[in-house]
């Protein structure tokens, strides 16, 4: 999907697409055809093994560009990506790992709702492609990724604070 000059603007990532009937996802803040355009991307990963080495990297940016509101189900979504990103983009830690990760994050007791930044980011999905050479989609969503962590710049000292809390971090 490409963006287009007029049309909906989805009010997670702010890309404006042609309007798509439907509810995009129960708990994110997305328009349903920025939704469908993700769902795109991740039939692309999942159709091609060599692109799932950083499949877990798309998802967290995706969900946290697209965090939703105080519901506790929406708070820990966006405190678990985040927790990722900042392993994945900080550390260099595997994004195949994300699974495992996310599983040690659900252990925390208690997130708290981080309110989400004006922007959260520059890059959105539709800045990864669909085709071509692996190496070039597997940079643009590390950029893309970049991008929606430093957006959330005002809450990395919580977010590196759960790290440590979850003992995945020193």
């Amino acid at each position: 999907m490409v963006a287009v000059s007029s049309g909906e603007r989805c009010p997670g990532c702010g890309i404006v697409l042609p309007a798509l009937p439907g509810t995009p996802h129960l708990y994110m803040t997305a328009s349903a055809a920025c939704w469908a355009g993700y769902g795109e991307l991740l039939a692309v990963q999942y159709a091609e093994p060599s692109r799932m080495g950083y499949h877990q990297l798309v998802v967290d940016a995706y969900a946290v560009q697209h965090p939703g509101g105080v519901l506790p189900q929406q708070v820990q979504s966006v405190g678990i990506h985040l927790m990722t990103l900042a392993l994945f983009l900080e550390d260099g830690t595997d994004p195949v790992l994300g699974t495992s990760l996310h599983r040690a994050m659900v252990a925390r007791p208690v997130f708290h709702y981080l309110p989400p930044p004006v922007s959260c980011g520059e890059l959105t999905y539709a800045d990864v492609p669909l085709s071509g050479p692996v190496d070039a989609a597997r940079s643009a969503a590390y950029a893309w990724a970049g991008s929606v962590w430093s957006a959330w710049g005002e809450h990395h000292s919580t977010v590196h604070s759960w790290l440590k809390e979850s003992g995945l971090r020193e």
